[in-house]
């Protein structure tokens, strides 16, 4: 009997050791792939006991699999990225030319009815540029990998500089901007460059698309900075669950000559810079509305 006893106990504790062991090579193989995963590498992993062989072997089949996919990718990314800047050129050269006969045949003394016309085509070329630029800038938008970089930006200031842009275009519709803050100055880390095409954006689509005041409303608390742009709507029909889809338009946008791009911009630089955006329409009035998280929510 205390043979037996020995024995077991024996057995217990190799198999205690053995366990102990695996849990060991389990941890370092576990720290391993984290390694291999955070490198750019061809590097892989080696069993260490012939029990964790077959497991190692289909992991690194894994590896050989996701490796060959990731290279797969950038290969067509690099296609992609290069095919867009032949497009783009081949595109904006001949638009570039034709924008140019018409401004020479603008200056030739030409009847009205003529003018008329040439400024017709003038307006149409025009549309056609920026749904170009539109189209070429989201797509390279969308293709970077890397952060934005962010430094401490004025909300109040960077919307007032957008805003004195439009006031022209806003007064010849016998329309206004209201800035309305209770902050004189509202801090945040952030990228003047991609918010600023936020606000010229949500600004002139509400200048195309709506009417009467376009009111802007900006305050914060201690987890976010808000943005409310609100304004009145033509009589047509808006689902703000899509307004923020490439190329959604409305028939009243089209003839007005939107890309239907902008507010995808938009809502692509404001999840970029890790807010949120959204759209709501209530008593013939339309609102969007914009969350950006304080350096404080951001930690």
């Amino acid at each position: 009997m205390k043979v037996l006893v020995i024995i077991l106990s024996a057995a217990l504790i190799a198999a205690v050791c053995r366990i102990i062991a695996d849990k060991v090579r389990i941890k370092r193989l576990a720290r391993r792939i984290s390694e291999i995963r955070d490198m750019d590498t061809n590097t892989l992993l080696h069993a260490d006991a012939e029990g964790m062989r077959g497991l190692v072997n289909e992991i690194n089949e894994v590896l050989r699999q996701l490796r060959a996919q990731r290279m797969e990718y950038v290969r067509k990314k690099h296609t992609l990225d290069q095919m867009l800047t032949n497009i783009s050129h081949d595109l904006r050269t001949p638009l570039t030319s034709a924008m140019g006969y018409i401004g020479l045949i603008d200056r030739a003394g030409l009847d009205e009815e003529t003018l008329a016309q040439t400024e017709i085509i003038s307006q149409r070329l025009e549309r056609l540029e920026e749904l170009i630029n539109s189209f070429f800038e989201f797509s390279k938008m969308i293709s970077q990998d890397k952060e934005p970089e962010k430094i401490p930006v004025d909300i109040v200031g960077t919307v007032e500089g957008t805003v004195a842009h439009y006031y022209d275009d806003y007064s010849a519709q016998g329309r206004e901007i209201a800035f309305v803050h209770r902050e004189r100055r509202i801090m945040l880390p952030s990228n003047r460059s991609m918010l600023m095409r936020i606000f010229d954006n949500l600004i002139s689509n509400a200048l195309k698309h709506g009417e009467g005041t376009l009111t802007i409303t900006a305050f914060s608390d201690t987890e976010n900075v808000t943005l409310e742009f609100e304004n009145g709507l033509h009589d047509e029909e808006i689902d703000p669950e899509r307004v923020f889809d490439e190329f959604y338009t409305t028939d009243i946008s089209r003839r007005g000559g939107s890309t239907g791009l902008g507010l995808a911009i938009a809502k692509q630089f404001v999840s970029m810079l890790g807010g949120n955006i959204s759209a709501e329409c209530f008593d013939g009035r339309f609102l969007i509305r914009i969350e950006l998280p304080t350096q404080a929510a951001a930690q």
